[in-house]
């Protein structure tokens, strides 16, 4: 078991649902006619599963399928109920139904469902007739799916006053413009506006609306009321319409040149598939700083799609993880660091005053690789060597795991991380075990506070190996985490025997909240 990290800022953030797993037998419990025990939310009673599935007692279903040990089951819970009451008190024939899983394997295995929560939406009462939920598990996410479900899901556009009130009323609009409504371009258009349920859609093949707004031919325009306006996607006659470039297209446009760092955001932040992301932070309270802005605002228009541009207010109460992360106190502000998603690096912009002209050669000096990346350090503790366990940092740390006459066993953890705590009691007694041995190291990192170039670390507990010699091999362990095997690893010169060569295999019931994302 890990915790999941990426290493980087996102995990300070919120807590991103990552699903635990179970592998559900597939085996009958019951006879097929037997009675399924299926919660309907507002009435709580149980019904057969013919009368769920296949009459039209209920027009539409969105069933949670769930396990009573599974612990994003149990965060679920109180939003699902209260979205289930909003639907019951209000016009909407939905109604929201739950399973329990251990309970009813023989429908989990029917739906093919393998991990919990797992919500899917029955229409018109139909089994064969099911949709996988792909929304957010929020109050709003889920009424919104529902509502993009169930109702239409595009405005059609008739004339210029239902399309001026369309984008009056919102910030961000994406309008078809299509000759034929029934060809193919607008039924991927269609698609995709089930796909995309947080953005709002038109479509029109008014010619008026084509006049009105410049558009020549079947194209997609993304009206927005920041920065450049508006974005067009032209299709030719021959090209298909493509749903993942179409939602490229959406998620690259709609977002502003310059974004806030903040929960509201972080979802469309951390989606989106540019991986550098330019954070300034700063002190909104200070006026000189929030100058910064505009030249800020500037450059971003340059690097879109290469580059994020984000702010991050120091003074907000909800950020002090993120500085800590960053190492960047409230009081350095304003200041820059850049940091790449995929690879886990950071950068600093230290030394230069910050304008357009600084910002442009840090960037463009990033892509290039001519920038150094920044390392962040916690200083030598004094008895880093006192106990059988070394304590590494980013300033020892080469000097240690990469001396030629050792071999470096080392465990990089985060001390949030309950498997990490669980390991520490074996990493102790293992450091124990071979404190007098002549060539072997058994050493330990806070990652979360050090970084060492060319070592990348995405989850906790992350263990490497670094044999001895000049080369500066890195050797994964991926073995059971027990002493015993440690040590074969060890005495086997840095490789697993065959029969323990087995990768690590998930506890079907951890219900560890540090098994999951935190963003």
């Amino acid at each position: 078991n890990s915790c999941v990290s990426d290493g980087v800022y996102v995990r300070l953030f919120v807590r991103a649902e990552v699903n635990g797993h179970l592998s559900v037998p597939r085996q009958t419990k019951r006879a097929p006619h037997e009675p399924v025990s299926v919660h309907l939310s507002g009435c709580w009673a149980p019904r057969q599963t013919h009368a769920l599935f296949e009459q039209n007692t209920i027009k539409d279903a969105r069933v949670n399928i769930y396990t009573p040990w599974c612990g994003h089951c149990r965060s679920l819970e109180p939003i699902y109920a209260e979205v289930a009451g909003l639907l019951k008190n209000g016009s909407s024939e939905v109604r929201l139904a739950k399973v329990e899983a251990t309970e009813e394997r023989d429908l989990a295995a029917e739906f093919n469902v393998d991990s919990f929560p797992t919500l899917k939406f029955f229409k018109d009462g139909n089994r064969q007739n099911v949709t996988d939920f792909s929304g957010k598990r929020t109050v709003k996410g889920i009424t919104r799916w529902l509502e993009r479900h169930t109702g239409p899901s595009a405005t059609v556009l008739n004339d210029v006053k239902s399309a001026e009130a369309l984008l009056d009323a919102n910030d961000v609009v994406v309008v078809g413009f299509f000759q034929d409504l029934e060809g193919d371009k607008a039924k991927t258009f269609y698609d995709v506006t089930l796909i995309a349920v947080d953005v709002n859609f038109g479509i029109t093949s008014n010619p008026e609306l084509f006049k009105k707004y410049d558009v020549k031919s079947d194209s997609l325009v993304l009206f927005k009321k920041f920065d450049e306006k508006r974005a067009d996607m032209p299709l030719t006659e021959e090209s298909k319409l493509d749903k993942v470039e179409v939602i490229s297209f959406i998620h690259t446009n709609s977002m502003k040149l310059v974004i806030p760092f903040n929960e509201e955001n972080a979802e469309q932040i951390f989606s989106s598939k540019v991986r550098n992301h330019l954070l300034l932070f700063i002190n909104t309270t200070v006026e000189s700083q929030n100058a910064l802005l505009e030249d800020f605002r500037d450059v971003a228009s340059e690097f879109k799609e290469k580059v994020l541009f984000i702010t991050l207010d120091v003074t907000s109460d909800k950020v002090d993880h993120v500085l800590k992360y960053f190492s960047v106190s409230a009081n350095d502000a304003p200041i820059i660091r850049l940091i790449n998603t995929e690879k886990v690096v950071t950068y600093a912009m230290e030394g230069s005053t910050i304008k357009k002209d600084t910002l442009r050669t840090f960037c463009q000096g990033v892509l290039d690789g001519t920038v150094k990346l920044f390392l962040k350090t916690q200083e030598i503790p004094e008895d880093w060597n006192k106990n059988p366990v070394k304590v590494l940092v980013g300033k020892n740390f080469d000097k240690v795991a990469f001396d030629e006459t050792k071999n470096v066993f080392v465990e990089f953890y985060a001390p949030w991380c309950g498997h990490c705590q669980q390991l520490a009691p074996i990493w102790d007694e293992l450091g124990e075990k071979y404190k007098d041995h002549e060539n072997i190291v058994i050493a330990k990192m806070d990652a979360t506070e050090n970084d060492v170039e060319n070592v990348t670390i995405q989850g906790f507990p992350s263990i490497k190996f670094f044999p001895a010699g000049a080369e500066k091999k890195i050797v994964d362990y991926n073995g059971n985490r027990d002493l015993e095997t440690f040590s074969k690893f060890l005495d086997n010169g840095g490789v697993l025997p065959e029969e323990e060569n087995e990768p690590i295999k998930e506890s079907p019931k951890s219900t560890d909240e540090t098994s999951k994302d935190e963003l």
